[in-house]
């Protein structure tokens, strides 16, 4: 049976209309947020789930509305089935009756009902007017969201026609914080003052107009930036946005805010091992690598994720660093797999991956590290760390044994 759809004014239309794209294709998850959905009397949704496994599930609904909104708070919503392979609609309208009068918007959190909560699903919105005049907000895995500063680019505020406005969201997920936005303009200036507020675990809250929710200066702006930042409460996942609208035909977009690496040691743009700080130079203090043998090698792997340019450095005391080198191996056994960059006697290797099938047939794995002496003969042992820079992003390097060296 269909689902019937969830309703929007046109006054929370102005407010969350928008176009999403996941930030990775890999958008599957056993615990879905879809940022923004709003129920009212003019616009209509619905959210698209799709079950890739082999038997059906059940999803809990859970509907938090936004904190500006006709009723704060956790919606009692029934379970969604959803059988195996097969999409189904979900409008909030009918799996959380009733709604009650007012404007309703805020954050759906569909999860997993069974034990253990690991079958991933896949989730889709789209909202549109009766003529048909419609965006999309897709479905985010849970783990996307971190406590990372974020931003949104291009945002901008024009009077004439079509009148551009910016609209920015910040939502908690399971605990709460403080945050701040602010605005920065192409050369990086603060536009107007600081915002900024508290919310508990699952509240949610927009601010219209965020030009004159930061009492900027009267005029028209572009390329602005909006910056969130978690103030308090440590670094919880936050789930920050903003729209941009014109009021020609209604069009907008939806901008998800994004950091550099989402603190996630997966994916970092410069990680390191055996060094207290990765954006030095020195060797730690406390926790060293350490070359011990000068007949073996050290091996160590991580994650690179091709198409990728990767650069890898050894740091070591000025007197010890001549006497170490480093090789780049591509996946397979970790002790004996072909390498594929560096040589006899460099510290460093800076390289291309090749394209996604070029290695391991498109899969993205661990590469592997060789760090030894330049000879056999060398006097160990030698305190040293290892600091690489990826693209794509990266994990730290981790320590998986010796081997015989070249």
């Amino acid at each position: 049976m269909r689902i019937a759809p969830i309703l929007w004014t046109a006054a929370i239309f102005a407010a969350t209309v928008g176009l999403a794209e996941a930030q990775s294709t890999a958008a599957a998850g056993s615990v879905v947020v879809v940022p923004d959905v709003a129920a009212t009397a003019s616009y209509s949704t619905e959210v698209i789930v799709r079950n890739p496994n082999s038997s059906a599930m059940t999803l809990n609904v859970k509907f938090y509305e936004s904190l500006d909104a006709a009723s704060p708070g956790l919606r009692s919503c029934t379970p969604l089935i959803v059988v195996a392979n097969q999409s189904v609609p979900l409008g909030l309208g009918t799996q959380c009756s009733p709604l009650g009068a007012g404007s309703h918007f805020g954050m759906p959190v569909l999860e997993d009902a069974a034990v253990p909560h690991t079958h991933p699903f896949f989730a889709y919105s789209r909202a549109q007017t009766p003529g048909g005049n419609g965006f999309s907000v897709e479905g985010f895995p849970i783990g996307a969201f971190s406590g990372a500063s974020a931003d949104v680019d291009g945002l901008k505020r024009q009077a004439a026609a079509p009148v551009y406005q910016s609209n920015c969201f910040v939502g908690a997920l399971s605990e709460g914080f403080s945050y701040q936005i602010t605005l920065w303009d192409a050369s990086n200036n603060l536009v107007g003052l600081p915002i900024t507020g508290t919310l508990a675990p699952f509240e949610n809250t927009r601010n219209l107009d965020v030009f004159a929710a930061a009492s900027a200066p009267p005029g028209d702006i572009s390329q602005v930036r909006a910056n969130f930042s978690i103030t308090s409460g440590g670094a919880p996942a936050m789930v920050a946005f903003c729209t941009l609208q014109e009021s020609t035909f209604f069009g907008a977009d939806f901008r998800i805010a994004k950091s550099i690496d989402a603190l996630n040691d997966g994916q970092r743009r410069v990680a390191c091992i055996g060094q207290d700080d990765c954006s030095g130079t020195a060797v730690s203090v406390s926790q060293p690598e350490t070359i011990s043998n000068a007949g073996l090698r050290n091996v160590y792997s991580m994650v690179i994720t091709q198409p990728d340019y990767v650069h890898c450095a050894l740091v070591a005391a000025p007197a010890d660093l001549p006497n170490l080198q480093l090789r780049l191996r591509s996946p397979g056994d970790p002790f004996a797999s072909a390498v594929f960059a560096g040589e006899a006697g460099a510290q460093s290797f800076s390289t291309f991956t090749g394209g996604r099938n070029a290695v391991n047939n498109g899969v993205a794995s661990r590469w592997f590290i060789d760090v030894e002496t330049t000879s056999g003969g060398t006097s160990v042992p030698i305190d040293f760390g290892i600091n690489c820079r990826s693209g794509n992003g990266t994990e730290v390097p981790w320590f998986r044994g010796t081997a015989a060296r070249y």
